[in-house]
Formats: C-alpha cells, sequence, structure tokens
C-alpha cells in the first residue's frame, strides 16, 4: 500500500509534463514588466531575475490591459519631453546565434493627430547596446509591426515585417514577435495570436534601413532594455504599453493565445489555471 502511494505522488509530479507534452527544457522568463503595483519611478520586474527598471523622463501611469500600464507620449503631440523605461545590463539579454527568442506586450497605439497627419508610434521593447543603436527589438514601422536585430559585425540589420493586419488604433492589440537568430524562416510577427504574413524588407512600403536576410549571428550585447524608446527618448512611442515580456525560447501560435488570456502576475508563485496550465507552468522552470 505504501509503494502503491508512493508511485501515485510520483505520477502526480510529472503529470504537468505528461499532460501538456509541450514543455521544453531550457524555456525561461527573462523580462517580465506588468507595470502594476507601486506608481512611482521603478517598474518591477517579476522574472527571477528582479532586473526592476526606472522610468525615465515624462511618462505617466494609466489604466491598462490588466491593472496599470504605462502611457508615452511625443513632445510633437503633448508639447514636453518625452519618456522611456529602462532595465540595468544583464548577461540574459544577450543571445547568439541559434538561440530563440520571444517578445510581447500589449499595446494601445493612441492615433494622436498634429496637424491633419498621424502620429505614428515606433519603439516598444528594443536591446540597446549603445545610445543611438539597438541590437534587437520589437517595434511598429508605420502601421505594422517588425521585429529586427543587429549582425555581429555591426554591418546589417536583419527585418522582418508583419504586413498582413496593419496595427489597430483606439483599441488594446497583443503583439509578439518569435525568432531564432540567424534562421530567418523562425522570424515571426503576430497579432493577437495571429500569425502575420511577413515581409523581410520592411512592410508595405519598403526602405533601406535593415538590409540583412536574417542568417548571421546578432550583436552580442547585455542590454540595458528599453521601454517606449530608446537612447535619449528617440522613436518614442505614442500609446499605452503593459504587460512586456522577453522569453529565451519561442512559443507555439496556440501558446500565445494562452498567454492572452490573462496577466502573467496571475500565475506566478501560485498553480496555474487548467486552460493555462501549458504555458505558465514554465515560469517556474530553471532553464
Amino acid at each position: 500500500m505504501k509503494a502503491l502511494a508512493l508511485i501515485a505522488g510520483f505520477l502526480l509530479f510529472l503529470m504537468p509534463s505528461l499532460v501538456s507534452g509541450k514543455q521544453r527544457r531550457g524555456l525561461d522568463l527573462i523580462l517580465y514588466l506588468p507595470f502594476d503595483g507601486a506608481q512611482g519611478k521603478t517598474a518591477k520586474d517579476l522574472s527571477r531575475f528582479r532586473n526592476h527598471a526606472k522610468l525615465e523622463g515624462k511618462v505617466d501611469w494609466r489604466e491598462g490591459k490588466f491593472g496599470k500600464a504605462l502611457y508615452f507620449c511625443r513632445e510633437l503631440v503633448c508639447g514636453r519631453e518625452p519618456g522611456l523605461v529602462r532595465t540595468p545590463q544583464h548577461e540574459r539579454f544577450a543571445f547568439e546565434k541559434g538561440e530563440e527568442i520571444t517578445l510581447m506586450a500589449w499595446i494601445y497605439v493612441d492615433p494622436a493627430n498634429v496637424g491633419g497627419k498621424l502620429v505614428g508610434a515606433r519603439a516598444i521593447i528594443y536591446n540597446r547596446p549603445r545610445d543611438t543603436q539597438a541590437n534587437y527589438g520589437l517595434r511598429m514601422d508605420r502601421v505594422d509591426p517588425s521585429f529586427f536585430y543587429r549582425d555581429n559585425e555591426d554591418v546589417d540589420f536583419h527585418r522582418v515585417t508583419g504586413i498582413w493586419d496593419a496595427i489597430p488604433l483606439d483599441k488594446w492589440v497583443h503583439i509578439a514577435a518569435t525568432s531564432t537568430f540567424g534562421n530567418p524562416d523562425a522570424m515571426k510577427i503576430y497579432l493577437d495570436g495571429k500569425p502575420q504574413r511577413t515581409n523581410m524588407k520592411g512592410g508595405t512600403k519598403p526602405d533601406d534601413w535593415s538590409l540583412g536576410d536574417g542568417t548571421k549571428p546578432p550583436m552580442v550585447t547585455e542590454g540595458p532594455v528599453t521601454i517606449g524608446g530608446y537612447g535619449k527618448f528617440l522613436d518614442p512611442f505614442q500609446g499605452l504599453i503593459d504587460e512586456v515580456m522577453i522569453w529565451k525560447g519561442t512559443f507555439t501560435e496556440e501558446e500565445i493565445q494562452e498567454i492572452m488570456l490573462a496577466p502573467g502576475s496571475e500565475f506566478l508563485g501560485v498553480e496555474p489555471r487548467d486552460r493555462l496550465a501549458t504555458t505558465w507552468a514554465t515560469l517556474k522552470q530553471s532553464p
């Protein structure tokens, strides 16, 4: 009887992996900024690395998709200095060729109109090794979402842009990018959990700032990571950003749709709800 109890306990221990069949070793949440809790000049990182970020310039706390969010505004629109959020440098923000990455956030694009011209949003999540250059990031190119990285020779940017659906204005939308550095076929963009048709040339109106083909290794840098802009408030976002995540590892379409259902903070340190067990059980795994 005692032996049967031990076996039953062992099977219960294994159950999450046996049921889901999807958990992958090495999947690691390296940055999670829910923008909740105390409101001030610090945004807490709820990943195990605790790289708490600082608010710089003019950034406002507003109601978000889940709890609070941060509002970023361009000088042209608000008549004031823009702002951003900046983490410390950390070794886990560095990626090498063959490593997988997922970046995601909820965004609400404010269609601010100045002189009849739409002021677009730009930077969402950037890894910024130098003041005016970024290593990898998730951004908007006009109305199209894109993921990019700089190669290790500092020669070209490698960019993939979603060209299926424009990012909606005046509503919350979930944006995600997954990639394996050095593999152009693995560079994918998702809007509200739906994969987008993509273009390596830069969206519906191609330009020439990114000439790479996605095959080169990335520049290996430790950040810091900035949200809503980079450098000295360059390429500022226009609108709200919430639930920022960076993962080492990639997710399937189904898993991204699961993550969208609730804030990640609801599942940290507790048993995940049944419908989210597949994805959120990985939060407790060490790489």
